[in-house]
């Protein structure tokens, strides 16, 4: 079911419809607003516009390599389930 909740981000209030839980929405806004905090204080940039894209493009960022290590991991899973199926076929035959 659809819910609307209420989220300050940089001071500012957002109405968010969502499916998902209050506490996973607050949770969501708290991580956008120190993250932007973090960029603000490290770039030094006024405008709050700019500080969301540089924002955008860190959370990007982070998502993009945390998708291309899981990736990397679920193709080294694979390959050792391969090696373990050949393995178990060569024993039961042998």
């Amino acid at each position: 079911m659809t819910a609307t909740h209420e989220v300050r981000i940089q001071g500012q209030l957002f109405k968010l419809k969502s499916q998902a839980s209050g506490e996973y929405v607050r949770e969501l806004a708290r991580y956008v607003n120190d993250i932007m905090d973090q960029v603000a204080r490290e770039s030094h940039v006024a405008s709050v516009e700019r500080t969301a894209i540089m924002t955008a493009l860190k959370i990007a960022d982070e998502h993009l390599q945390l998708k291309r290590a899981m990736a990397q991991q679920t193709e080294s899973a694979n390959e050792k389930i391969s090696g373990l199926i050949a393995a178990s076929d060569l024993l039961l035959k042998g």
